[in-house]
């Protein structure tokens, strides 16, 4: 019996991942502004809330100053983060990140279900440092570019 020398391994089909790898977000430090400017907003509402309803049960104008100034900060803050975040936009599909628009959002973006896409995209940058855009799906990350 003749030795039948080289034979060539079963082809094989690559294994692509299907995954897409984390992106680096351009303008990181503006977007972190954003996003603790929106949670700022939400403390302010909470005082608001509190302020209000303590002026409601106790009638002490202690509480009115607590709600006005609980408002201001609503309303200060909110401004400043729509100036900002118009700018702030996905350098994929150009959606604005942190402004929720009406169109259709993508399969992949994250929400917890009491919040809305902003808000849950705002938790996740602020306790992880990195958001998934709500229109795409493309995750990204703050900070400055890793070398490879």
């Amino acid at each position: 019996m003749k030795d039948p020398g080289f034979r060539p391994a079963e082809p094989r089909p690559r294994e692509v991942s299907r995954e897409r790898r984390v992106r680096h977000f351009p303008h990181s430090l503006k977007l972190l502004v954003v996003a603790l400017l929106l949670l700022l907003a939400f403390f302010g509402f909470l005082a608001f809330v509190a302020g209000a309803a303590g002026m409601v049960i106790t009638h002490l104008p202690e509480w009115g100053w607590l709600a006005l100034g609980g408002l201001a900060l609503v309303v200060i803050t909110r401004g400043v983060v729509f100036i900002i975040g118009e700018s702030l936009t996905c350098p994929l599909c150009h959606g604005a990140v942190m402004r929720q628009r009406r169109c259709h959002k993508h399969a992949e973006a994250f929400r917890l279900w009491p919040l809305s896409h902003r808000a849950s995209a705002v938790l996740s940058l602020l306790t992880t440092f990195g958001f998934r855009c709500m229109y795409c799906g493309t995750a990204y990350r703050l900070g400055k570019r890793r070398s490879s």
